[in-house]
C-alpha cells in the first residue's frame, strides 16, 4: 500500500533492490513499532504487491511473529472490498512476511490531518467500514484495534481496514455480538486483564482489561466517526490516564459544538457508538450502517429537494395513483432534513438530552400557600416525565455559591437564567399565578438560555383554590407536549397531581419545607413538615418515603414504618415514585438485594436520566453484592448525567476504592479540588483515599473541613477512630470513639451513637479485651435494635467468647429478616461459624461459611469481609496453611474495601501464621515482622500484640 505521506521507522531493515522469494521489493512505503511495509514486484503474476515484514527489534520475537501470522489468518480468512486483500504468509532466510494488495492513497490518519472530512466524504467512509467490520464479525473475528491508522483511503475514495494483527477470534453465533463467547483467543499473546489495543480508541471494556466482543469494535468505530466528523478526538489528552479516565467516565464534547451545522442526527449515530454500557450500544454493525445510510439518503433527498426548488424543474409522471403516498412521503422526509439545513439555529423545541431550571413561581394572589408549593408540584409532575431532566436542587446550590448568592436564594426569572447558562441547560421554566376575581390565572412559560426566546407558553385557569392543582396539570401536560414530547409518553406517564403528590395544596407546601429543610441538609427540621403533610393527608405516599429516609439517621424502628407505609400506599402514586418507595422498601425493610437491585435496574431503564437509580445502584447494591465493575459502570453513567453533581462524584470515588484502582480514584480526588467541589460524604471518601495512602495530612484537612456538620463531623472522627486502632493505638481510638459518641448525642442521633457503641465493641474483641466488648455491645443493642446493630453486637460477643448471648441475637436476626440477603447470606454464616468455631469445630466453621461465597467480598458497613476472615482463622485451627494463607491475602488484596478496619491489620499476623503452619519460615518470619513493623507504636498491653510478640520471639 502506497502512502504520499509516509511514516517514519525506526527500522533497521534495508531490502530495497532485493528479491525476497518471488517478491523482487521497489521501495520501502512505510513503517511502524510493529511493521514494516514494502512495495514489490510479483515475478510470477506480474503485478505490485505490498510485503509486510517485522521490524528489526522484533524480528526474531515468537509473540511477534505469532500476532503477523494471527493477521494473516484473521484477514485471509475475510472477502470483503473494504478489507486489505492477504494473499500468503511466507518465510525466507528466517524472515516472515505477509503478502497483500498494494493500495494508492492516505492512511486515514493522514486523510483527516486534524481537519474535518466533508460530510459525505465521512458517511461514505463510515458506511464502508461498518460493512467491512460487519463482515469480520459475521466470521467470528474481532478487530480490537480500529484507529485511523489501521484504515485506508484509496485514491478513489473507498476504505480498506488494515492491521489484524489484535484480532480475535470467536465462534460466529450469528447478528447478537452480545452473545458471543470470548474466550478462544487464536493464541494466548496476551495476559489476562491486560488491556489491548491503541488507548484513544479503546472501549471502556478494553481499557478495563475486561473480555471482549464484537461491540468493542463498534466503539472505537464511534470514536473514529467522531473524529472524521470533527476533526479532533473524541477523547483527547496530554497522557494515558486522562485519556484512560476519559474513556471510563466522560462524554465527548457535543459534535454540536465542535461543528454547529452536523445534522443532530450523525450525533445521536455516535453518541449510540459511545455508550460506556456496551448493553446500550449499538449491538451489530449491521444497525450502524444502516443508520448512516439512512441519515445519508436523507441527506441526499434534502440537498435534491434545493436544488429543484431552484431550477423549476419537475419531473414527468410515469403514474400518480400508487406513487402518490411515496411522493408525499419521500417530501416529508426531504423537507425535515432540509428544515434542518435551513433552519436559523435559534430557538427549539427540547430534546430527550436537554436539561430544564424550574424558577420560582411568581406569586400575586397574597396567599403563602403558593409559595413554593407550585414549583414542587410542577416538578412532581415533570419527574413523571423520561423525556424531562430537572436540574437537581444539590447542584442549583453549588451554582448560586458560585454566583455569590445564598443557597437558599429566591429562584427569580433572572436568576434562574444564569443557572441555566452555568448548568448548561436549554431552558427555564418560569411559572407564576394571580387572581382575577374569583379565578386563579396560571402561566407557565419556557424560555431558551441561550436566546431568550420563548419556547413555549400555557396559560388556564382554575375556579377556586382547590382547582389550582388540577389546572397545573393541564397546564404542564400541554406544555410537555409543545416542548417536544411524544404524545405517547405523556399518556403513560401522567399520573394525576393527587397521585404522584397529595390532593391538599395545605399538605403539598408542608411537604415542599420539608424537602427545602432537607436541600439545607437540615434533616431534623423536615420532620415536622413531612409528619404535617402526613397528618393533613394520611395517604400522602411520598412523604412517608421521605420520613422514612430522613428517619433512618435518627430511629430506623419508625423509619422502616415509614417505609413500610409508604409501600402499601405504592399503586395510589405515579411510576416514578412507585420505583423510588419499592427500592427503599426492599433495601431497607425486607433487605433482599436481588429485589432491590431490579426495581432500581427498570427504574434506571425506565428514566435513563433519573440520577438516584443510579446512585442506588453504585453506591449500595452492586457493592454489597460484590459486584465492582457493574458499580463503576453506574457510576460513570452517573458522573456524565450530573457531571458537576457532588453525589456523583462521591459515588465514583467510592467505586474505585472499592475496585482498588487507586491511581483513578486520586484522578477523581484531583478533579474534585479542582472544580472546588465540596460536600459532606464526600470528604469520607477523601479520607478514606488518604489513610490508603498513608497521607496523613490530608486525612487531617478532610477532617477538619467537616466542621459544622454534625453527621459527617461524628462520621470522620469516627474514622480516625478506627485508623488509631488500625495501628494499635486503643488508648487514643477510645478516647476519640467517646468524642464521636457525644457529637451524636448532641445531634439526638440515637441510631449513630448505638452504632459507634457496637463498633467500639468489635474493635475491643478482636483485639482481645473480651470484658469491654461486652460491656459495650449489651449498651448498644440496649440503645438500637436496628439489624446492624445487632450483628456488629453479636459478632463482638462471639469474637470475645460470649457464645449464649451471640447466639441469642444470631436466632434474634435469622427470625426477623428471614428475606434479607445480607443476613441469611453474609451475617449469619459468619456469625454461626465463629461460635463453631469457639467450639473448637474448625471444619464446621468452614463447611458453614461456604454459604457466604457468592457476598462474602461485599462491601459492607457493619464488618466487610469478616466471612473471610473468620474462614482463615478456621482454617488456621483445622492446620490448613495454604488455605488460610489464600483467605488472609484476599482481604490484603482488598484494602479499598476494608479500609482502616482492623482485620487489614490482623490478616497481616494471620498470614504469618499461615506461612509457619506450612513450614515457610522465612516468608513467615517476614510477615511477623510486617505486622509488628505496623504496630511499632501500638500500645504495648494489647492481648493479640503481647501473643504475636511472643510467636515471633520463638522464631529468633
Amino acid at each position: 500500500m502506497r502512502s504520499t505521506q509516509r511514516d517514519e521507522g525506526t527500522d533497521a531493515l534495508s531490502l530495497v533492490g532485493q528479491t525476497i522469494s518471488h517478491y523482487h521489493i521497489v521501495e520501502k512505503i512505510g513503517a511502524g513499532g510493529m511493521g514494516v511495509v514494502y512495495k514489490a514486484e510479483d515475478c510470477k503474476l506480474d503485478r505490485c504487491v505490498a510485503l509486510k515484514f517485522l521490524p528489526g527489534n522484533v524480528a526474531g520475537d515468537s509473540h511477534a511473529i505469532e500476532r503477523l501470522k494471527r493477521e494473516a489468518k484473521a484477514a485471509s480468512a475475510l472477502n470483503h472490498p473494504n478489507i486489505c486483500i492477504i494473499y500468503e504468509i511466507d518465510e525466507q532466510s528466517g524472515k516472515t512476511f505477509i503478502v497483500m494488495e498494494y493500495l494508492d492513497g492516505l492512511s486515514l490518519k493522514h486523510r483527516i490531518g486534524g481537519k474535518p472530512l466533508s460530510l459525505p466524504l465521512a458517511l461514505e467512509l463510515g458506511i464502508e467500514i461498518a460493512d467491512a467490520l460487519e463482515a469480520a464479525h459475521s466470521k467470528g473475528i474481532i478487530h480490537r484495534d480500529i484507529k485511523p491508522e489501521n484504515v485506508f483511503v484509496t485514491a478513489r475514495g473507498h476504505a480498506k481496514i488494515l492491521d489484524f494483527g489484535l484480532a480475535k477470534l470467536v465462534p460466529y453465533v450469528g447478528a447478537d455480538l452480545s452473545n458471543m463467547p470470548t474466550a478462544s483467543d487464536l493464541g494466548a499473546l496476551t495476559s489476562p486483564g491486560e488491556a489491548i489495543g491503541t488507548i484513544a480508541y479503546m472501549s471502556p471494556e478494553q481499557a478495563r482489561g475486561e473480555d471482549l466482543d464484537a461491540r468493542t469494535d463498534l466503539f472505537s468505530f464511534g470514536a473514529l466517526l467522531y473524529e472524521m466528523a470533527s476533526g479532533r478526538r473524541a477523547f483527547p489528552g496530554k497522557t494515558a490516564a486522562i485519556v484512560h479516565e476519559a474513556i471510563l467516565n466522560r462524554a465527548p464534547v457535543p459534535l454540536a459544538q465542535v461543528k454547529p451545522r452536523l445534522p443532530p442526527a450523525l450525533d445521536e449515530i455516535i453518541g449510540k457508538a459511545l455508550e460506556k454500557d456496551r448493553r446500550l450500544r449499538y449491538q451489530s454493525a449491521e444497525e450502524i450502517r444502516r443508520d448512516l445510510q439512512r441519515l445519508k439518503r436523507d441527506l441526499e433527498m434534502a440537498h435534491a429537494g434545493v436544488v429543484s426548488a431552484k431550477t423549476g424543474a419537475q419531473p414527468a409522471p410515469k403514474s400518480t395513483r400508487w406513487l402518490l403516498p411515496a411522493i408525499f412521503l419521500t417530501l416529508a422526509t426531504s423537507l425535515g432534513v432540509l428544515g434542518w439545513l435551513l433552519r436559523p439555529h435559534g430557538a427549539h423545541a427540547l430534546t430527550d438530552k436537554d436539561t430544564v431550571v424550574l424558577s420560582d413561581f411568581t406569586n400575586t394572589t397574597g396567599d403563602p400557600v403558593f409559595d413554593g408549593t407550585l414549583r414542587q408540584g410542577l416538578s412532581a409532575e415533570l419527574e413523571q416525565s423520561p423525556f424531562f431532566s430537572i436540574i437537581s436542587e444539590e447542584r442549583i446550590q453549588q451554582a448560586l455559591r458560585l454566583m455569590g448568592q445564598p443557597s437558599d436564594a429566591r429562584l427569580t426569572p433572572g436568576i434562574a437564567r444564569q443557572l441555566c447558562s452555568r448548568t448548561g441547560s436549554a431552558a427555564v421554566l418560569d411559572g407564576s399565578i394571580a387572581t382575577l376575581g374569583t379565578q386563579y390565572v396560571l402561566g407557565l412559560k419556557a424560555v431558551s438560555c441561550g436566546s431568550g426566546e420563548s419556547l413555549a407558553e400555557m396559560q388556564v385557569t382554575a375556579n377556586g383554590k382547590e382547582q389550582v392543582l388540577k389546572a397545573l396539570v393541564k397546564a404542564t401536560t400541554s406544555l410537555r407536549i409543545k416542548l417536544g414530547e411524544s404524545l405517547s409518553t405523556v399518556e403513560k406517564f401522567n399520573a394525576p397531581i393527587e397521585q404522584v403528590t397529595t390532593p391538599s395544596l395545605e399538605a403539598l407546601q408542608a411537604y415542599s419545607l420539608g424537602r427545602t429543610m432537607i436541600n439545607k441538609q437540615d434533616e431534623a427540621a423536615a420532620v415536622p413538615f413531612f409528619q404535617t403533610a402526613i397528618r393533613l393527608d394520611p395517604n400522602f405516599a411520598m412523604a412517608y418515603a421521605s420520613l422514612g429516609v430522613v428517619y433512618y439517621s435518627y430511629s430506623e424502628k419508625d423509619s422502616l414504618g415509614y417505609f413500610q407505609k409508604a409501600y402499601e400506599l405504592r399503586e395510589r402514586v405515579g411510576e416514578r415514585e412507585r420505583f423510588y418507595i419499592e427500592a427503599h422498601y426492599y433495601s431497607y425493610v425486607t433487605g433482599d438485594l436481588e429485589k432491590s437491585r431490579r426495581a432500581n435496574e427498570v427504574w434506571a431503564q425506565t428514566y435513563p436520566r433519573d440520577d438516584v437509580p443510579l446512585y442506588n445502584l453504585s453506591s449500595l447494591i452492586y457493592p454489597e453484592l460484590a459486584e465492582y465493575n457493574k458499580g463503576l459502570e453506574r457510576a460513570s453513567e452517573l458522573l456524565r448525567l450530573q457531571p458537576e453533581d457532588c453525589g456523583s462524584y462521591y459515588s465514583v470515588l467510592f467505586s474505585y476504592l472499592n475496585s482498588n484502582r487507586l491511581n483513578e480514584a486520586q484522578a477523581t480526588a484531583r478533579e474534585v479540588r479542582d472544580k472546588k467541589i465540596d460536600c459532606p460524604f464526600l470528604r469520607f471518601e477523601l479520607y478514606k483515599l488518604a489513610f490508603l495512602q498513608n497521607d496523613a495530612t490530608e486525612m487531617g484537612q478532610q477532617a477538619a473541613g467537616a466542621a459544622g456538620n454534625a453527621q459527617i463531623e461524628g462520621l470522620l472522627q469516627g474514622a480516625a477512630c478506627d485508623t488509631a486502632a488500625y495501628a494499635g493505638h486503643m488508648r487514643l481510638a477510645r478516647e476519640l470513639s467517646q468524642r464521636e459518641i457525644a457529637e451524636f448525642q448532641r445531634a439526638e442521633m440515637k441510631t449513630q451513637v448505638a452504632w459507634r457503641r457496637v463498633l467500639s465493641a468489635l474493635r475491643e474483641a478482636l483485639l482481645g479485651n473480651a470484658a469491654v466488648a461486652k460491656q459495650q455491645a449489651t449498651v448498644a443493642v440496649g440503645m438500637s435494635g436496628s439489624r446492624d446493630v445487632q450483628y456488629a453486637a453479636a459478632l463482638a460477643l462471639a469474637f470475645a467468647g460470649y457464645s449464649r448471648q451471640a447466639q441469642g441475637l444470631a436466632d434474634s436476626l435469622g427470625k426477623r429478616f428471614p428475606e434479607d440477603t445480607l443476613v441469611q447470606f453474609n451475617f449469619l454464616p459468619t456469625l454461626r461459624a465463629q461460635l463453631a468455631l469457639r467450639s473448637k469445630n474448625a471444619l464446621s466453621a468452614i463447611e458453614i461459611l461456604k454459604a457466604a461465597d457468592p457476598y462474602e467480598l461485599g462491601h459492607t458497613d457493619t464488618a466487610p469481609l469478616y466471612p473471610v476472615f473468620v474462614r482463615g482463622n478456621a482454617y488456621l485451627a483445622a492446620r490448613q496453611g495454604t488455605a488460610a494463607a489464600s483467605e488472609f491475602q484476599k482481604i490484603l488484596d482488598h484494602p479499598g474495601v476494608v479500609v482502616n478496619d482492623p482485620i487489614g491489620a490482623l490478616a497481616r499476623l494471620g498470614l504469618a501464621r499461615a506461612y509457619m503452619l506450612d513450614g515457610d519460615t522465612e516468608k513467615g518470619r517476614a510477615t511477623y515482622q510486617d505486622f509488628l513493623t505496623l504496630w511499632k507504636d501500638a500500645d504495648p498491653d494489647i492481648p493479640v500484640l503481647k501473643q504475636a510478640k511472643a510467636e515471633y520471639a520463638k522464631l529468633q
